[in-house]
Parts: C-alpha cells; sequence; structure tokens
C-alpha cells in the first residue's frame, strides 16, 4: 500500500504533463490535440446516430401501436354475429360505421376463394374484384390468426394499400377473412408527426423494403423499393446507420430501426453535408482555442491542467449513475468538452427514462400498457404455482363507451377513459397493477385474492365505475363489465388467466345486455 501511493504521489499530474508539452515543442500538444478533436467528433456522431436511431424507433413504436389498434378493431369487428352468420346487409352497415369513426380506409369480408362479398367502398350488391392480396388471404384460412400484409395494390382502390386480415369463425371454422384497409397516408402522418429538423428525410418501410410512407416526394416513391444497400441492411439488422443515398441522390447516413413485432422499419435520413459541417466548425473552434493555449506558456498550462482534472474528476460519479439508472444533473464543470459530456450523460439518462416510460405505460391514461401488465402478471402467478398464493385478473370492458366518442367526440372520449382510469387506480387495496389494454379495456391484478375476494372485488369495481363522470363539460354515465380469473383455478400462465377473465367479461356483457356486472372464468 505504502509502495502504491508512493507510486501515485510520484506520478506526472495532468499540470505537469500540459508543462512539458508546452516546453517540449508544440507539435505533441497539436497531435494530442488532433486526437482529441478526433474523439469529440466521433463522440458527436455517435450521440446523433444514437438520438436518431432513438427517434426511428419511436416512429417504429407509433407504427406498430397503428397497426395492432387495427388489428384489435378487426378481431372485435369479425366477432360480429351478423358476419358469422353472412348477413351481408347487415353486417355492411356495421362494417361502414367502423370506417366512418376513421378506424381504417375500408373493410372487406372474403370467402376462402378470394372473392370479395362485400367492399365499403362500393354499394352492397355491386360486382367486386378479387381480393387484391390472395396470398395474404390464404394466410389467414391457413394461420387461423390475424396478418398484417405488405404494401399492395388494392383491388378497387387501384392504389397502394395496406390491410389487416383477420378470420371470422363459425362453429369453429374459417368461413370469411375479414380485411380492414390503410393508405400510406396514414403512415404519413405518423412521420410528420415527429417534426423532423429541415432536410432530414423519414420514410417507411414493409418487410418486403418497399416504401410505405415518405415525407418527401411522398406519392412519387411509394411503392418503390428502398435504396438497395439501405434495404439490405435492414434486412440484416434490427437497428443501425449507415452512409447512403436517397432515392433522389441525396448522400445522407441513414439510420433505421426494425419492428421485432411487425418485420416493418422506419428510416431517418441525415443529409451529410448538415452533419459533417457543424463538426468540422466546432473542430476548428477547439483548434485555434489550442493553439491559443500553447501561445500562454507554463502559467496558463499549470492552471488549465487543475481545470481539466476537475472537471473529468466531476464526470466520474454521473457516469456511474447510467449503469444504476439515476436521474443525472451535472453542474456546470468550467470546460466545455466535460459540459457538453455531462449534457449527453443527462440528456442520456432522460431517454432511458423517458423510453422506459414510454415502453411500458399507456400514453392517454399513465396507467401500465399490456406489455408491462402481462409482465407484472406473468411474475404473480409463477410466485402462484410455487408458493399457490392465489392472484386473480379482472379484465374490463366499457359499455356504452362507443355512443360517447360517436355522441360527443373522441376529446369527451378521452377524458371519460382518463377519468376511469383515475378509479381504477387504489380502488382496489389488493391491487398489484392497473392496466389499459385496449381502446375501452382495462385490466386489473389482484394479488392474494382467491375466488371469493375478487368477485367481490369485481362487484365493488363495477357499482364505482357506474358512478356518474364529469368528462368534457358534459355528464356521463357508462356501466362496466368485468370477467374474473383466478389462479390456481382458471389457469396455470398469464395467458390463460387473461383468457379466461376475456371470455367471463363477454358472458357477462351477453348476459347482463350491455349494462353491468361482473362474471367469473369457467
Amino acid at each position: 500500500m505504502a509502495l502504491r501511493d508512493a507510486s501515485r504521489r510520484s506520478a506526472p499530474s495532468i499540470r505537469r504533463r500540459l508543462a512539458f508539452l508546452v516546453l517540449a515543442s508544440a507539435v505533441p500538444a497539436v497531435v494530442l490535440a488532433a486526437v482529441l478533436l478526433a474523439y469529440e467528433r466521433r463522440h458527436d456522431r455517435e450521440q446523433l446516430e444514437d438520438d436518431t436511431i432513438a427517434t426511428a424507433r419511436a416512429m417504429v413504436n407509433a407504427i406498430d401501436r397503428e397497426l395492432v389498434g387495427i388489428t384489435v378493431a378487426a378481431q372485435v369487428l369479425s366477432t360480429s354475429q351478423r358476419a358469422q352468420a353472412g348477413d351481408l346487409a347487415a353486417f355492411y352497415a356495421q362494417a361502414q360505421e367502423v370506417v366512418a369513426n376513421g378506424i381504417g380506409a375500408n373493410v372487406v369480408l372474403s370467402d376462402a376463394s378470394g372473392r370479395q362479398l362485400m367492399n365499403t367502398l362500393r354499394p352492397l350488391g355491386e360486382a367486386l374484384p378479387p381480393h387484391g392480396n390472395p396470398g395474404q388471404l390464404r394466410a389467414v384460412f391457413a394461420a387461423r390468426r390475424p396478418v398484417v400484409s405488405d404494401l399492395y395494390v388494392g383491388g378497387v382502390l387501384r392504389r397502394p394499400v395496406v390491410s389487416v386480415d383477420v378470420p371470422v369463425f363459425r362453429g369453429g371454422q374459417v368461413v370469411y377473412a375479414l380485411s380492414i384497409g390503410m393508405t400510406p397516408e396514414r403512415f404519413r402522418a405518423i412521420l410528420s408527426e415527429q417534426k423532423l429538423p429541415p432536410g432530414w428525410i423519414g420514410a417507411v418501410f414493409d418487410t418486403t423494403g418497399t416504401v410505405v410512407a415518405r415525407t418527401h416526394d411522398h406519392e412519387r416513391f411509394v411503392g418503390g423499393k428502398g435504396a438497395p444497400e439501405l434495404v439490405q441492411r435492414m434486412a440484416q439488422e434490427p437497428e443501425g446507420a449507415l452512409d447512403a443515398v436517397t432515392l433522389e441522390g441525396i448522400p445522407v447516413v441513414s439510420l433505421f430501426s426494425r419492428s421485432p413485432a411487425s418485420g416493418w422499419s422506419v428510416a431517418l435520413g441525415v443529409p451529410r453535408a448538415s452533419l459533417t459541417g457543424p463538426l468540422w466548425r466546432r473542430s476548428a473552434a477547439a483548434a485555434a482555442a489550442v493553439a491559443a493555449v500553447l501561445a500562454l506558456g507554463l502559467a496558463l498550462a499549470w492552471w488549465i491542467g487543475g481545470s481539466i482534472a476537475r472537471s473529468i474528476r466531476a464526470l466520474s460519479e454521473p457516469a456511474s449513475q447510467i449503469g444504476r439508472r439515476g436521474r443525472i444533473e451535472v453542474p456546470p464543470l468550467g470546460l466545455r468538452e466535460a459540459d457538453e459530456v455531462g449534457e449527453a450523460l443527462a440528456r442520456a439518462s432522460r431517454m432511458i427514462a423517458a423510453a422506459e416510460h414510454r415502453a411500458q405505460h399507456d400514453p392517454l391514461t399513465g396507467l401500465a400498457n399490456g406489455a408491462l401488465f402481462r409482465e407484472v402478471a406473468a411474475h404473480r402467478t409463477e410466485l402462484c404455482k410455487r408458493t399457490q398464493a392465489p392472484v386473480s385478473i379482472l379484465f374490463i370492458d366499457l359499455d356504452g363507451f362507443k355512443q360517447v366518442n360517436d355522441a360527443f367526440g373522441h376529446e369527451c372520449g378521452d377524458a371519460l377513459l382518463c377519468a376511469v382510469a383515475e378509479r381504477l387506480k387504489g380502488a382496489l387495496r389488493a391491487a398489484r397493477s392497473e392496466a389499459r389494454v385496449g381502446g375501452d379495456e382495462f385490466a386489473v391484478l389482484l394479488e392474494g385474492a382467491g375466488r371469493e375476494a375478487a368477485d367481490a372485488a369485481a362487484a365493488k369495481l363495477a357499482g364505482l365505475l357506474a358512478d356518474p363522470y364529469q368528462a368534457g363539460g358534459r355528464s356521463l354515465q357508462i356501466s362496466a363489465s368485468i370477467g374474473v380469473a383466478t389462479c390456481p383455478g382458471s389457469g396455470a400462465g398469464v395467458e390463460e388467466l387473461l383468457r379466461g377473465a376475456d371470455e367471463a367479461m363477454y358472458r357477462v356483457k351477453l348476459k347482463a345486455g350491455r349494462r353491468r356486472g361482473a362474471g367469473r372464468a369457467a
């Protein structure tokens, strides 16, 4: 230990080294400055790439939410008794209401041969061409589950379209395929919401590398393939950056992120001129500062060395907090590079916290989203298997919510959803997690609640949710159908519990005539 302390004391300090550098010659200082500047430029570019990839990732998440929302709407519509019974006239009117609510561009019902039985873009009974994506229909009938298409030319629209196709069951057999179509403009709107810097180019690609939407020259490039090198990299890697040339011929740094769920990608092109220009200007300014330091001599070198040492030491603790996911606040350190690193650390910590919150919470109500709810519920059900400590899930569907949206608009509907969420928070003592899992669907995880306790909690919650609301300047009253599933009893895993609670909720809804109540999984 004494030998180590003596070695530490005898080691040259930053002040000494700077003094030696000044005395030796300007050349080593210039070389060192060049290395530092190169590091800073690389760091700035990497930081920009990380930030831009995070933006692309956020866009991918927004597109996934859009596709999931359309898929859920199509699945709900596919359970219509009119569709299952083949009552095209009644189902056509119901499908038109769905389109009128802005859920999709059109609704199509097709049989296994690809023949369109109805399409909301044409009057009922009018002759219709075959479905524009027969391979998609075959996949739906074969897989018996929803399928999201790549971009294709619609049979009626005769223009590029994306569709979500779901099976319609009758007696356990797939009898029809129900499709909800979306135009590329819907995805272009998602790109526009990000308000990219001027000159940046954003694009959405399907699984084949076909352009679905674009911020620039949208109509010109939709339906065509992206730049070959970009398409190849997007197929190989989930995220990345590369130097490329846009379809217009603009040299850019392309940064992309691919969705693990849909396989779609978002790429953002940053013009190289706008990227390298500021870096070179900052490098030139730093080089001038190095020259000034050399001219000042030994006296200033000693002071500057001490300042650098203090700034670097001050960054150690904030840097270590990133690993602990702590919130980082770096005070001014008196050194531009250190301040930039400190700002980058603080920015990174805020981005990590914001990304984690966005990934796990519903943006409207602030409740946990379906993914976080499943994660918590899976942990509790595993614990239930080991300890037999009961856990229950309440699946809640609001009765009459669509009528509120139709009558008073989505702003009033959103306010009502937020009011429901506030009532759910802390309403039940045994609640471990409350989540919004769909448009007007919620779920509550009850810890330590067996069959009787969960039924009592559901009844209490049904009464609480049926009390009048003040939303959008109006007094509203709705009811809720609640399904209950308990482990052990209703299933061994979280998906079985959720399915059981969902099925129990639908039995309640059918039995109660869309009024209120609670039921249990069989």
